[in-house]
């Protein structure tokens, strides 16, 4: 295939908006208008169904135990055919840089404010106030699993500054760091748009 990186990144960028806003003819087309890049954004598609059917997989029963297993075993490859494992980065500011990515493409790609983004590299952001659905939607962005999503902001530090306020020589040793936020609280703070908030809030 020679679409490259960045190209792909796109399209993916554009199905996972069409497919959250139910527009499925938008779906189509970027199937159909872009031949060069079919088989990779199928396997993409595949993955990104395969992460949903396993998040619900505990609420919905299923008919039959042999079912449940080729469902599984289905989703398991389309997970491996797609996601890279392990990542070979250490956080998120070193995954976007692997990917190649701008924080304005980021932000743009998950409708988030370049701010609320930033956050997150900087390991503001609580892993624990993020609900499976968002942390799925942010992990299925980089093509990872929202495990891997986890660990890494989980090594993402905090930004320390120097405290200047304090004059003694202690003071040089000191430092701070910003207060961590919920996702939430770091999403109604942030001057993303109304639809974009409701987006991630919803």
């Amino acid at each position: 295939m020679n679409t490259n990186t960045n190209e792909l990144q796109q399209l993916k960028m554009a199905w996972i908006a069409a497919r959250e806003a139910g527009d499925s003819e938008t779906q189509l087309h970027l199937l159909r208008d872009h031949p060069e890049a079919q088989e990779a954004l199928i396997d993409f598609i595949a993955a990104y169904h395969a992460t949903n059917l396993q998040s619900v997989s505990t609420e919905t029963p299923t008919p039959s135990a042999a079912l449940a297993a080729l469902t599984q075993r289905a989703a398991q490859t389309a997970l491996e055919r797609v996601f890279v494992s392990p990542v070979p980065v250490a956080n998120l500011l070193e995954l976007r840089a692997q990917r190649k990515l701008t924080l304005t493409h980021v932000a743009s790609g998950l409708r988030l404010g370049i701010d609320v983004w930033k956050k997150f590299e900087s390991g503001a952001i609580e892993l624990a106030s993020l609900s499976e659905r968002q942390l799925q939607r942010l992990a299925t962005f980089f093509q990872i699993t929202t495990d891997q999503f986890a660990s890494l902001l989980s090594n993402s530090q905090p930004t320390f500054v120097l405290d200047r306020r304090q004059t003694n020589l202690a003071s040089h040793s000191k430092q701070q760091s910003p207060p961590r936020q919920s996702f939430t609280e770091a999403i109604e703070k942030s001057t993303m748009t109304k639809a974009e908030k409701r987006f991630w809030l919803d």
